[in-house]
């Protein structure tokens, strides 16, 4: 038997989990359901485990990883107890990596086939064009621009990135994007938002990314200067839409796929990819059917390339249907190729479609339904647990169909866990579903997708924030194999990589007609979205969620959905968020719903501030602060408390708002919220300040800014620090103050030059901005 993989071999967490998944093929490859049972009661102290708990473990591009469940698994791996200590050593050593270098290194890159084959000039062309580029000192930009789908531009850009990485280039930074150029279904990605979600990727915070796109694409030149970066753009609409998403470095490399030609992008190495030449799919033909077998029947096999029409995506598929039907013959498909040529489509030969009916018709009718329900997803990325909702099986079991249909080349896997359909197959799973699938079970299916994310999002705001206001959920959803969260890290985690998906489904539900799932799925959303600063996504979901609500005449959902719409406005210092408000309030007048009503009038409070309304704000915040009270719900009052400090601040009444900043950080202590305490020990900081308690603004300022460097998070330590360094001035410790503004520059030295600009002349321009206008950060307590 060969070794087991060793882990000192990982550079990183991403590397460490890859070799996860090698341990685990070294096992055996037990099922993820086998792994759950095993890993539960090897969990200290023992306890129930789910399976899509354990498919996570395996998945790669994730920041943080339980280390008590990550060696649980390696021990449900029947490794030994000196293999189980080199594990638990290599994981502590690729957190201590992180720490030192907070963006890591990413590898965003799609994984390589494995059966990739031909293409030899082209790749060839591709790695000369790098090296001449790199002497040239411009970035190279591979476009296939015959427009031709199914013809493998994808594979090959991804090959062709693995190739450079495998032979040692473009090591720091390696980005991927599917810009959605010739989607149907959704409109092509807006370069704004792919940097912002590359800036968070390079370890950004969400505050400190710009909204204008032209910001943002600076911000990303300056975070790739002076790194090995790889950029794979994939699916590109157009020239603009891909201009911002072009580093500035020497040393980088952009890789784009088209249908369109692309002549308007300077310096860039154009490559046209057509289809494949008859020896290059003959090749591919027999990689994966068998050489020997595709030599011994030469005229068959020839007819069946000339039915794929020289389409990679056609072979590999033929190919496939061959290797899993090691009786037929090749004459056998050629067979049933010929009596398909005319298909239900209508189209002929040279057509992929008689291809993908031949493949369809030969699977077992459990592979047909999941592959014509996968049409019913509206995500691209397709995570195993809901196409496990969508067919209302187990995910164990949604696993295995979909590595069927893998195996078959009908989807593939871009990153594990994760599945996705080519263009062309989803054009033909659409009309299978629209032909074989029953109407009432299409509908069904797509129910249980769209209620499991309703109950996966609802799931994760509860742990990200348990003080928001949130209405209970109605009853029979499809809560099965619901993901389950430890931490909120976790739950970000998730919601990370699900927002694309979440924010198609609610689309989805709301153009269904399915408004109470648009409404509570946008509700779900809403805190992690304000948490990332990404306003216009709530702006864009809310929206949706407003018309979805008045459709029915829900006032309660249209009342929820104006206090966040009202709330991302106010963030955004939008008058419209005034009237949203105002009518959000009024709703829940109506409907009696006193948290809700005190959570609106929490935003229009802060609203009023903002817009220099000082009384009639502190009036509406502590009516909120009442209602509260009255319900006896300590988190709601701690996030008021702070909101009328806030008010208070504004009408130069300190004193007043001191107190009601320490109610708050007592109710923070007993609810144990880490991160609400260290923002609380901060505002309390500057209301010290301003009432010159130079020594008890020390202290919290002290608390604070270590809190927040155990967070990692910057933004909010440069302000502690500055805090920190006012306290000390004020004590007359002038050059210890100095070392703490230093200590703050240092940090600021760490984002990026525009940002660091900006929030410096901030700080210089507004001393008192926390204290003595506004009093508190209140986009923390929303």
């Amino acid at each position: 038997m060969p070794e087991a993989p060793e882990p000192s071999r990982a550079a990183d967490l991403n590397e460490l989990i890859s070799l996860l998944g090698e341990l685990r093929a070294w096992a055996g490859s037990p099922s993820y359901r086998l792994l759950a049972k095993r890993v539960g009661p090897l969990m200290r102290p023992p306890q129930e485990v789910s399976t899509s708990t354990v498919v996570d473990v395996f998945k790669t591009s994730r920041r943080r990883l339980n280390a008590d469940l990550l060696v649980a698994v390696v021990r449900a791996l029947d490794l030994d107890e000196a293999a189980v200590a080199r594990w638990r050593e290599a994981y502590l050593r690729t957190q201590r990596v992180s720490k030192v270098d907070p963006g890591g290194v990413l590898r965003q890159l799609p994984a390589d086939l494995a059966t990739f084959t031909g293409r030899d000039r082209e790749l060839a062309t591709l790695l000369a064009a790098v090296e001449d580029a790199a002497r040239a000192e411009h970035t190279v930009v591979i476009s296939a621009i015959e427009g031709m789908a199914g013809v493998g531009k994808t594979q090959l850009a991804i090959h062709v990135a693995h190739e450079l990485v495998r032979a040692g280039r473009y090591a720091d930074v390696q980005l991927y994007a599917n810009l959605r150029g010739f989607d149907p279904e959704r409109s092509p990605a807006d370069p704004a938002e792919v940097l912002g979600t590359f800036l968070r990727q390079l370890a950004v915070p969400a505050r400190e990314i710009p909204d204008s796109a032209e910001e943002r694409a600076a911000m990303f030149r300056d975070r790739l200067y002076g790194r090995q970066a790889l950029v794979l753009l994939d699916n590109v609409a157009s020239e603009e839409q891909v201009r911002q998403l072009i580093p500035a470095d020497p040393g980088a490399l952009v890789l784009i796929t088209s249908r369109r030609r692309l002549t308007g992008l300077d310096s860039a190495s154009l490559v046209v990819l057509d289809v494949f030449s008859d020896a290059d799919a003959l090749r591919l033909l027999g990689t994966i059917a068998g050489a020997e077998r595709v030599a011994a029947e030469p005229e068959s096999a020839a007819v069946i390339l000339q039915m794929c029409a020289g389409l990679p995506l056609a072979v590999a598929i033929m190919a496939a249907r061959l290797r899993s039907r090691p009786a037929w013959r090749l004459a056998d498909l050629e067979c049933q190729l010929r009596s398909g040529q005319t298909d239900a489509f209508g189209r002929g030969t040279g057509s992929p479609w008689p291809v993908f009916d031949v493949s369809y018709a030969g699977l077992d009718p459990a592979l047909r339904r999941l592959f014509r329900l996968l049409a019913a997803h509206p995500g691209r990325d397709m995570p195993i647990e809901s196409v496990a909702a969508l067919a209302g099986v187990e995910p164990d079991q949604a696993w295995q169909l979909l590595e069927q249909l893998t195996d078959e080349y009908l989807v593939q896997q871009k990153s594990p866990g994760r599945y996705e359909l080519h263009d062309l197959l989803r054009a033909f799973a659409r009309r299978k579903l629209a032909d074989d699938e029953p109407a009432a079970e299409h509908q069904a299916a797509r129910y249980r997708l769209l209620s499991w994310y309703l109950v996966a999002a609802d799931a994760a705001s509860r742990t990200l924030s348990p003080a928001t206001v949130r209405a209970e959920l109605p009853p029979g959803l499809h809560t099965g194999n619901r993901p389950e969260f430890a931490t909120a890290a976790d739950a970000t985690a998730w919601l990370g990589a699900e927002l694309p998906n979440l924010v198609a489904v609610l689309e989805v539900a709301h153009e269904a007609g399915h408004h109470m799932l648009c409404c509570r799925i946008a509700a779900a959303l809403t805190q992690y979205l304000r948490f990332e600063a990404l306003y216009p996504t709530i702006i864009r979901i809310q929206r949706l969620a407003l018309a979805s609500a008045r459709a029915v005449g829900d006032i309660a959902d249209e009342a929820t959905a104006l206090t966040a719409l009202g709330a991302a406005e106010t963030d955004m210092y939008n008058t419209d968020a005034l009237i949203h408000l105002t009518k959000a309030v009024e709703l829940h007048r109506r409907t009696g719903s006193r948290p809700g009503l005190a959570n609106a009038m929490v935003f229009l409070a802060v609203a009023l501030t903002i817009s220099d309304n000082p009384e009639s704000s502190l009036d509406v915040a502590e009516e909120a602060l009442a209602i509260a009270r009255a319900l006896d719900d300590h988190r709601l009052t701690m996030r008021i408390l702070n909101n009328v400090a806030i008010c208070l601040h504004s009408l130069r009444r300190s004193k007043d708002a001191l107190d009601c900043v320490l109610e708050s950080l007592a109710l923070a202590r007993s609810t144990g919220d880490p991160s609400f305490i260290s923002v609380t020990e901060r505002n309390l900081g500057f209301t010290y300040l301003v009432l010159d308690q130079f020594k008890e603004a020390e202290a919290c300022f002290t608390e604070a800014a270590s809190s927040f460097r155990d967070m990692g998070d910057s933004y909010r330590l440069v302000e502690a620090l500055h805090g920190l360094a006012r306290s000390q001035f004020g004590q007359g410790r002038t050059e210890q103050a100095r070392r703490t503004v230093e200590d703050a520059d240092g940090w600021l030295d760490s984002f990026d030059e525009a940002s660091a600009a900006r929030y410096r002349r901030q700080l210089e321009s507004s001393p008192l901005r926390y204290s003595e206008t506004t009093g508190i950060d209140p986009g923390a307590f929303g």
